[in-house]
């Protein structure tokens, strides 16, 4: 019974081929699904919990929600009319799952990478375990509410390492629906395996189908879990033949901006102050209705600067001494908008500082607010910085024109280039790519974050020399690959990150001297 339900599981095996196995395989007893599945859960002590939801997906009916009967953002009631929950989010605990891990002699071997990995002593940044906030923790006692628990992070070579991740997507083609998974990575296990299906722990799924108005109440079941791992949880090590006390802790937080902003309770990408790194504020683009901002470096010239009569406006930001984010100020600050006492003071409190409340993740002290949530690599470059560098060659970006410049490829220039992109599969060996480049001219936003990468680092420069009507465009764009290259390698040396870091603050530069900002501000 167990071997037939692994394969399912494995194989994807939908119902009905469960029930064309039962029919076929005559000679072999095979219960119907049902009674597997009842099987393995009684076998496995393990169940997953069913919440109450917002129909709409707004709330989660748990914590500070639990005894409401309507959603407080839609109005939608809890209960349809026979008393029974009109949706339900279900919630997969992880306190069994990491406890089971320590029954499986093959996944404790696997689980000890983390305990043998040295923090690197040559300068040499390999994984999460040599960045700063790891090191931190490790020096750092674990405390709950301010009192210390006598232990530090980490003090044990069992103890577990998290990353949640958070995004949202559509499973349907016509892209009006969305839902959520929660997802955790195992960063215990080795770097080569830990992202794999079989070891990525998903905890729930938030169905749609819009986006939740509340997702800390999603996230509530996994806080409580978290919780209870800082004071550590019995678990019975099979390799040692003893009971001790585990310990989990999560250490990163990632996803795409609107996914991050909404976990962080920051206001987002279009609000005033919409980094989550530092406090840049936005400003308008002028002379227009859109109510979006920017955060362009250079704004001395912009419209509102120079109105600027008490000179609060930063006419020129310095991208080596942005005014960063600190844990206290970011806490203070929520805590500052949440303590309003009328709800319009508590939208102009979040307005001056984009962030609308405390989020629930903030009483994990595992967590760092805000470098313990790192910009996603391939949202930021792959889905958002290459196909709009693409619209903006092409005229497409928003309706900006060059302005003061002549970066803009001719229609048919672009259309050779995507002729050229989809002829290279034919001499490209497959291993090269997942799949085989298809015409971005004719397709160019729907194309992957994988073949976004593959584009950029391998055919890009070669299709786009020579194209520009000035090299220094052609120069920006190489000047680009060869940072992402230093990103994208298992090794970067401390001098390499010195070299990233002043690579893309003169990169950034360049773009809005020559490409982007200057083309109405300048005098």
């Amino acid at each position: 019974m167990l071997r037939t339900f692994s394969l399912k599981v494995e194989e994807c095996l939908s119902e009905e081929t469960w029930s064309k196995m039962m029919h076929t395989f005559r000679l072999h007893t095979i219960p119907s699904l049902k009674v597997t599945r009842a099987r393995v859960e009684f076998l496995a002590a393990y169940r997953p919990v069913a919440y109450d939801c917002c129909v709409n997906s707004c709330i989660c009916y748990i914590g500070p929600h639990e005894m409401k009967t309507h959603c407080p953002y839609c109005k939608e009631a809890r209960k349809n009319n026979n008393g029974r929950s009109r949706k339900t989010f279900t919630y997969s605990p992880i306190i069994p799952r990491l406890k089971a891990f320590f029954k499986n002699r093959e996944m404790i071997k696997l689980m000890g990478y983390r305990a043998n990995s040295i923090i690197s002593e040559d300068s040499t940044i390999k994984d999460i375990f040599d960045g700063g906030n790891y090191v931190h923790l490790k020096e750092k006692y674990v405390t709950i509410r301010g009192v210390s628990q006598g232990h530090k992070f980490f003090s044990d070579d069992r103890d577990v390492a998290l990353g949640l991740s958070l995004d949202g997507f559509c499973p349907f083609k016509r892209r009006n629906q969305t839902c959520w998974p929660l997802i955790l990575f195992n960063y215990n296990l080795p770097p080569d395996i830990r992202f794999h299906l079989r070891y990525i722990l998903c905890v729930g799924v938030i169905p749609g189908p819009q986006k939740p108005k509340d997702v800390d109440s999603f996230s509530y079941p996994l806080i409580v879990e978290l919780l209870e791992f800082l004071t550590g949880v019995a678990t019975f090590d099979i390799e040692r033949n003893e009971v001790f006390l585990l310990s989990a802790y999560l250490v990163a937080v990632f996803g795409d901006i609107p996914a991050v902003s909404m976990i962080m309770r920051m206001k987002g990408h279009n609000g005033i102050f919409p980094c989550r790194m530092c406090m840049i504020k936005g400003i308008r683009v002028p002379e227009t209705r859109n109510t979006s901002h920017y955060v362009p470096l250079y704004r001395a010239n912009h419209p509102v600067v120079l109105a600027d009569e008490e000179n609060q406006e930063i006419p020129i930001y310095n991208p080596a001494n942005l005014p960063l984010r600190r844990h206290e100020q970011f806490l203070e600050q929520a805590r500052h908008v949440q303590l309003a006492p009328t709800a319009a003071e508590e939208q102009r409190r979040a307005k001056a500082c984009g962030i609308k409340g405390i989020p629930v993740l903030s009483h994990l002290p595992s967590l760092l607010f805000p470098s313990s949530f790192p910009f996603d690599f391939m949202h930021l470059i792959w889905e958002n910085l290459l196909p709009n560098l693409i619209l903006l060659w092409t005229g497409k970006f928003k309706g900006l024109d060059e302005g003061r410049e002549s970066y803009h490829l001719g229609v048919g220039v672009w259309e050779a280039i995507g002729e050229a992109t989809k002829a290279s599969g034919s001499t490209i060996p497959a291993a090269y790519a997942t799949a085989r480049p298809h015409n971005i001219a004719d397709d160019g936003m729907a194309g992957t974050a994988d073949s976004w990468s593959f584009w950029a680092l391998y055919l890009g420069p070669v299709l786009l020399k020579g194209r520009f009507s000035k090299e220094a465009y052609y120069k920006h764009f190489i000047k680009l690959i060869q940072l992402l290259r230093l990103c994208l390698q298992f090794e970067i040396l401390k001098d390499e990150l010195s070299e990233i870091r002043e690579g893309f603050r003169d990169w950034v530069k360049t773009y809005e001297r020559s490409v982007f900002f200057y083309r109405k501000c300048i005098k």
